[in-house]
């Protein structure tokens, strides 16, 4: 998995290489405690993301994604490509995974702090 990180400001952009298989690690973020807003996207295949709180230990189940483009507002699980996500939290590390056969490409999580 070829990432590469970006400090912008007092954001954090994480681009990613791409998925080949289903499950396999496209985003794997180093401590995030400070940001508490994300988006992501890609440019293919669909993702789910999973959250850690203390850095080892990660949710069994995929995080609820707002989807930025729909007309409803019900949460999904997982995304589709060229449409961007959005969630909110306190994490220390994310994870996001290539969900399905199809690979998954141009990957990006972009994280905000908190403003105050």
């Amino acid at each position: 998995m070829a990432q590469t990180s970006n400090d912008i400001g007092n954001l954090l952009q994480i681009h990613s290489g791409v998925g080949v298989s289903d499950n396999d690690i496209v985003i794997q973020s180093s401590e995030v405690s400070r940001y508490d807003e994300f988006l992501l996207q890609s440019t293919a295949g669909a993702m789910d993301v999973f959250v850690s709180l203390d850095g080892t230990n990660y949710s069994t189940a995929a995080l609820s994604l707002i989807d930025l483009g729909a007309t409803t507002t019900a949460p999904v699980i997982v995304t589709a490509a060229g449409r961007t996500y959005g969630f909110f939290g306190a994490f220390m590390r994310i994870r996001v995974l290539q969900n399905g056969a199809t690979a998954v490409a141009g990957a990006t999580l972009m994280c905000r702090p908190a403003t105050t």
